[in-house]
């Protein structure tokens, strides 16, 4: 007898993502029960046998079926936070006076004492060229400690209250990874912190309410969904036991829709970490890859060559896939090597170590990385929203090569993407967009040789994410057996003109077999 289905989906236009090349489907109707794909036919008819009065039937009109967007890089709780934050973008502010208009405004709307998180600044956008200094939120909020992160997350800036109440001053010594900016005469901290958001958001954490958080995650969590993405990997670098707690609570208590594969420390995968992290019942969380940080922050690689060899030696014998943070070319030269060095002194089959981001990719960093034999989760997203900057300041020589989607698959290394959100939004089909058009989002082409094929942008958000985090087998395509994830669109991204795909919107989202979002 054959099992029920709960839901059907008849006169869609199905791409089932199974299969190397694109071709029409064979299929314009599903069958979904108990969270799976139960079957696939041409109409109701054909599904037939898994129908019954239960099932929910809703006739898509011809409108596109895809498998749900995976978001392969992107870090949920600064997401939160960033929903609950002070918006101090380019779009909000075009100069550090515009910035102190806003957190102004914000002081005088919150109790002294409170804290004033804002986000968004870029220094390069400012009109005064700098990023702001202490002086500066001072000025804005003197009775309120702020803090003000840069728009990509790796610097902040503190004013001097919310110094005091963190214990920095000019005795404190800069942690091994990051950089605490100093006045010249009197070696007194500016304000301005680099590679320093974990470590200042764990000092933080006191002064954050759970309540707040949660109410961030779940906003969170509806956007995601509100853009068709059923799955992320959450890229925390700092992530521990404590965050897992975290993770499961959210799933436990519903708050948190989509499936997280969340990426640890290297110290929370050492010998005296569990060898099982529980999975919470409801499931939907799993254990993803080891986080390592590779930059040039400090104007050499941090950690060294050799101490990254030996971390990446230790995690691969004892069976744990590494994700390695690296953006230049220099530190994405040195994590391929610890790669290969890793595999040339002890074997193991099918490690899928990874290279999170591969910005700089120079042919021969690329040949490096194909010998590792690692893949690469990188960012299109970045060439439409961080475009402009881009053309202007980075070395006319390096932007053939910036973001290389197209030399990727050349050089036969696999690749998904990811958004990395908040740093850019999680917005898989503008990241599509991007992928195809390579153009900037005031219309500049950058790089149009590395352009792909929407085909291939689309399997980048669904079986290349699948493939990295290990999960090809439940996710990434639609076929009987899988996970019932999948996204409505308004129309085939695959057969409208390239310039109008960011104009594809999401109808509904379905995770797990549940209609989750409807627009």
């Amino acid at each position: 007898m054959s099992p029920k289905a709960d839901l059907a989906l008849l006169n869609a236009n199905i791409l089932t993502m199974d299969t190397m090349e694109p071709r029409r489907p064979t299929a314009s109707a599903v069958a979904v029960g108990s969270g799976r794909v139960l079957a696939l036919g041409r109409d109701k008819g054909e599904l037939a046998p898994f129908l019954d009065s239960r099932a929910r039937v809703v006739d898509c009109q011809g409108m596109t079926l895809t498998p749900g967007f995976h978001d392969a890089h992107c870090h949920l709780p600064a997401m939160a936070s960033r929903l609950l934050d002070l918006d101090c973008g380019p779009e909000k502010a075009a100069s550090i006076a515009g910035i102190k208009e806003l957190i102004g405004k914000q002081a005088r709307e919150t109790p002294p004492g409170r804290w004033i998180r804002a986000f968004g600044y870029d220094e390069s956008l400012l009109a005064e060229g700098r990023p702001p200094d202490r002086r500066d939120l001072d000025e804005a909020a003197p009775c309120h400690p702020v803090r003000l992160a840069r728009r990509a997350g790796h610097a902040l800036v503190l004013n001097s209250r919310a110094m005091g109440l963190l214990g920095i001053n000019r005795d404190t010594v800069d942690p091994p990874s990051g950089v605490i900016v100093r006045e010249a005469e009197t070696g007194h901290p500016t304000g301005l912190f680099l590679e320093m958001s974990a470590h200042v958001r764990s000092l933080m954490a006191p002064y954050r309410r759970r309540d707040e958080f949660m109410e961030g995650v779940a906003r969170a969590g509806k956007l995601l969904l509100s853009r068709g993405v059923t799955s992320i990997q959450d890229a925390g670098a700092n992530n521990g036991p404590e965050q897992w707690q975290t993770f499961r609570d959210l799933k436990e208590s519903g708050r948190l829709t989509p499936r997280v594969t969340m990426m640890t420390s290297p110290e929370s995968r050492g010998p005296g970490s569990p060898r099982r992290w529980p999975t919470p019942p409801t499931g939907g969380l799993r254990l993803g890859a080891a986080k390592i940080m590779v930059t040039l922050t400090t104007g050499s690689l941090r950690p060294s060559p050799e101490e990254l060899e030996e971390l990446a030696l230790d995690l691969h014998r004892r069976g744990v896939q590494m994700a390695f943070h690296a953006v230049e070319s220099e530190a994405i030269t040195a994590v391929a090597q610890a790669i290969s060095r890793a595999r040339r002194l002890y074997h193991r089959p099918d490690p899928r170590h990874r290279v999170e981001h591969c910005s700089e990719g120079l042919p021969q960093v690329l040949r490096a990385v194909k010998e590792s034999g690692a893949l690469v989760v990188t960012q299109p997203g970045f060439v439409y929203h961080n475009g402009a900057k881009y053309l202007e300041r980075v070395d006319a020589s390096l932007l053939p090569h910036l973001y290389p989607l197209a030399s990727l698959p050349a050089a036969g290394i696999p690749w998904a993407a990811g958004s990395d959100a908040p740093v850019a939004p999680a917005h898989p089909l503008l990241d599509v967009h991007a992928a195809v058009n390579r153009r900037t989002a005031d219309g500049r082409p950058l790089g149009l040789h590395q352009a792909v094929s929407v085909w291939e942008a689309l399997r980048a958000w669904t079986t290349g994410p699948a493939y990295a985090g290990f999960m090809e087998e439940p996710l990434g395509t639609i076929k009987a057996g899988a996970l019932a994830d999948l996204v409505l669109l308004d129309r085939d991204p695959t057969r409208v003109e390239p310039h109008d795909i960011k104009n594809v919107r999401v109808v509904m989202t379905i995770a797990g077999g549940r209609v989750v979002w409807e627009a």
